[in-house]
C-alpha cells in the first residue's frame, strides 16, 4: 500500500515524463517502490519515510540497509533512496526560488 509520500514521488516522476512501475517484486523477493528506465538503465527508487530510520535520526534501520545492499547485488540495479527530509528540503527550496522570482518580476 503506497504512502502519500510515495504517491507524491510517483506524480512528480510522471510530471517530468518518467513512467514508473510501482511496487515491483524483484527476483530477490524485495518489493521496490518504483522502477524506472532512464537512458536504457533500470533504476529502483525507494521512498524512505521516517519509519525507515532509527528514531528521529538519519540512520537507516538494519532492514533498510540490508534491502538496499541485497537489491543492488542480487537484482543488479541501481537503487536510489529518496528520503522524506530531502523531499521537504527540495520543496522548500523550490518554493523560495519561485517566491523570489515573483518578487523580482514585480519589482521590474
Amino acid at each position: 500500500h503506497p504512502s502519500k509520500f510515495q504517491n507524491k514521488i510517483v506524480l512528480y516522476l510522471l510530471s517530468i515524463g518518467v513512467e514508473p512501475k510501482e511496487e515491483v517484486v524483484m527476483d530477490s523477493g524485495y518489493s521496490i517502490d518504483a522502477l524506472v528506465t532512464v537512458d536504457g538503465r533500470t533504476i529502483g527508487i525507494e521512498v524512505d519515510g521516517p519509519c525507515h530510520f532509527i528514531g528521529e535520526s538519519r540512520c537507516p534501520l538494519g532492514a533498510t540497509i540490508l534491502k538496499r545492499r541485497q537489491v543492488q547485488s542480487i537484482d543488479g540495479i541501481e537503487l536510489i533512496s529518496l528520503t522524506h527530509w530531502d523531499w521537504i528540503k527540495s520543496a522548500c527550496s523550490t518554493e523560495k526560488k519561485q517566491k523570489r522570482a515573483e518578487k523580482q518580476k514585480f519589482l521590474r
